[in-house]
């Protein structure tokens, strides 16, 4: 069950990156009437895309067991 609650959490997430950048477009393209530039466009994609492909890679690290933590010293015993 803790999987599928984390998975939800992944695709919340995913959702929330996806949103803000729709609507960083829409404020600069419709709202503001102003044009982005191709270039500009292709490496706000890539930043996206590497934030997505980031926030699928921690959710894999933590279902796998290897998600990061605390360092060991301010574990409590």
């Amino acid at each position: 069950m803790s999987i599928l609650i984390s998975f939800l959490n992944l695709l919340l997430y995913l959702a929330i990156i996806i949103l803000i950048a729709y609507a960083i477009k829409w404020v600069i393209t419709g709202f503001l009437g102003w044009s982005i530039d191709p270039m500009v466009y292709k490496w706000a994609q890539i930043v996206v895309g590497l934030l997505c492909i980031i926030a699928i890679v921690v959710w894999l690290a933590g279902v796998l067991g290897a998600g990061v933590g605390l360092p060991h010293f301010w574990a409590h015993r």
